[in-house]
């Protein structure tokens, strides 16, 4: 009798934990499809140029400033993946360095230096530094060899923006870099040192505050926002 009642009890336990088992599978299964949507569920980027992307010191910066940077580093991305696979870029778009997809690295990369030239146009904006004739010329030039280059109808047409979006943002990059320039030969220090990873900029970075809106940049299918790529390049964050 004792061993009977003792095999019903260990039925009775199964009993929970088998229901227990099936709720945790679907739970699961439930958060992989919702995963795979998140990954499929990309902004239209000419639809969403008004969203903020980022904020340095409470400055937004908005999907229509980051679309120069963008377009530059996809082109630089693409070039390189052709060589390594004319046939099928998106393989070189997918490889990993370091763990991480180069897809991934190069989109970080465009955050860094949005953020790096926020910060130093607020600098120069503050210290009042104003382009001369002579840097206005370089970034006529600047503008005009990325739009011959760089860019076209199609891909202005995809990113929803204009020749005068690019020509703003340029500018400000010109500013800051000037800016970065006076402030490397006051400091002693090489420019290098102040590019994105250079030391005496990660220095400079711990005091000031940014902020990523990642619920707009996870959204963004960089790699393909200016270019188009078979089957497109599937990426998580």
């Amino acid at each position: 009798m004792i061993a009977k009642s003792s095999k019903k009890l260990h039925a009775y336990q199964i009993v929970p934990l088998l229901i227990f088992g099936g709720t945790f599978i679907f739970i699961m299964a439930l958060s992989i499809m919702i995963r795979i949507k998140q990954g499929e569920d990309w902004l239209v980027y000419a639809e969403s140029l008004d969203m903020s992307a980022v904020s340095v010191n409470g400055q937004e910066i908005t999907l229509r400033d980051m679309a120069f940077y963008i377009a530059y580093d996809e082109m630089v991305v693409e070039e390189q993946a052709q060589i390594y696979d004319p046939e099928d870029t998106t393989r070189y778009w997918n490889l990993k360095t370091n763990d991480v997809y180069i897809r991934q690295l190069s989109k970080q990369n465009v955050m860094k230096k949005a953020i790096h030239d926020e910060i130093f146009y607020q600098l120069a904006l503050q210290e009042g530094i104003e382009l001369s004739y002579e840097d206005e010329q370089q970034l006529l030039d600047v503008q005009e060899t990325f739009m011959d280059n760089i860019m076209d109808d199609s891909k202005l047409e995809r990113l929803g923006i204009t020749e005068e979006d690019i020509s703003q943002t340029i500018r400000k990059i010109g500013m800051a870099q000037k800016y970065q320039s006076l402030y490397a030969e006051i400091s002693h220090i090489e420019m290098q040192d102040l590019e994105i990873e250079g030391e005496a900029y990660e220095m400079m970075l711990a005091d000031y505050t940014y902020k990523i809106n990642k619920n707009v940049w996870s959204r963004v299918n960089y790699g393909d926002v200016t270019l188009v790529h078979k089957n497109g390049i599937f990426q998580t964050e």
